[in-house]
């Protein structure tokens, strides 16, 4: 271990976040020299604590996305010399999407614990920007606000061609799990409506298999190998949204993924998706409401010049601005800077 010491305490380790936005970027701690130590947020009050008391042997602590009790917030407090706070999702709200009333998203528990950590953390790490404007508001402007996007791998896809074909049918993919698929979901109405006029196979890989009326769904299983050479095959990638609070916070993965296979995608526009589909939608289609959805999706099966721009752009967006190794680095000089400030 490097003279430097982090202790990174992750949500679990079947959380998808974890493996993303740590366990993924280690490879570029050490190559910085800085040294850390991975452990998972224990369920029992007492180990939390115990754990919380072992940051004191840290230059700096690192906690990820989960949100402590007032007692477990003192200790951790108390012993961890530099406190960072991550989250990549509106932790602050409860998760009800695609409820349109904005109540059903209101927690004040949620929001008293989250003011508290980022008012008193040594810095605030928000995978967006929207969410590190919720920290801000959260800690009346007084905190230490980086925003890093969530990183992707780049090195299993080949860059796309200059010719973009089409399947027989045509394959419209979606990735995400059984929560994400209440967006899926609730615009099934609009992807009938495509349907209607023009054919295509809606391919879902998840850890659940759906059956949606109306529609021709192919289930795929999702495997965390298996899942970029699934994406390449797609035709068009799909991530609907809807416009509520939550999912103002979504950090864009799916969309990302997608582009970084140059597959052309097609997102709602809701909180970073906008800004990941650049200025005059030149890296992704946008849609701000269901029948749009429903347009720009059969138009892009229609136009294959649109398909192939997309594709372009896309992946050459994810290589400038969120491929591993630009974020890895990002990572790396932040956890730096944190501990030896």
């Amino acid at each position: 271990m490097g003279e430097t010491k982090i202790l990174l305490i992750l949500k679990s380790d079947y959380t998808p976040s974890a493996r993303i936005r740590f366990l993924d970027l280690l490879p570029f701690l050490d190559a910085k020299g800085i040294g850390y130590e991975v452990e998972y947020l224990p369920t029992s009050g007492g180990e939390r604590r115990r754990l919380f008391k072992k940051g004191a042997g840290f230059d700096a602590v690192v906690l990820q996305k989960r949100l402590p009790s007032l007692w477990d917030f003192k200790t951790l407090r108390r012993n961890a010399r530099k406190l960072a706070f991550d989250f990549d999702d509106a932790v602050h709200l409860k998760n009800a999407s695609p409820s349109p009333e904005e109540k059903d998203y209101a927690s004040a528990t949620r929001a008293r614990r989250f003011k508290r950590i980022v008012s008193s953390a040594d810095l605030v790490i928000a995978a967006n920007r929207v969410l590190a404007d919720a920290a801000a508001e959260a800690a009346a402007g007084g905190a230490d606000i980086e925003v890093l996007p969530s990183s992707v791998d780049i090195s299993p896809y080949d860059p796309p061609g200059a010719v973009h074909r089409l399947s027989d049918p045509p394959v419209v993919g979606w990735v995400g799990t059984r929560v994400a698929a209440a967006h899926l979901l609730h615009f099934a109405p609009a992807l009938k409506m495509v349907k209607e006029k023009v054919d295509f196979t809606l391919r879902i890989v998840s850890n659940e298999k759906f059956d949606i009326p109306g529609l021709r769904v192919e289930n795929v299983e999702w495997t965390l190998d298996g899942e970029p050479r699934e994406i390449a095959k797609f035709d068009v990638g799909i991530m609907p949204l809807s416009d509520d609070p939550f999912s103002r916070g979504k950090s864009s993965y799916k969309l990302l993924q997608y582009m970084a296979a140059g597959v052309p995608a097609l997102a709602s526009a809701v909180g970073m998706n906008v800004e990941v589909a650049g200025e005059d939608e030149n890296n992704a289609l946008l849609a701000e409401t269901p029948d749009e959805f429903a347009a720009k999706l059969a138009g892009l099966l229609e136009n294959a010049e649109s398909r192939r721009t997309l594709a372009l752009n896309g992946r050459r967006a994810v290589e400038q601005k969120y491929a591993r190794p630009v974020i890895g680095e990002r990572f790396a000089e932040i956890m730096q800077r944190l501990s030896k400030g």
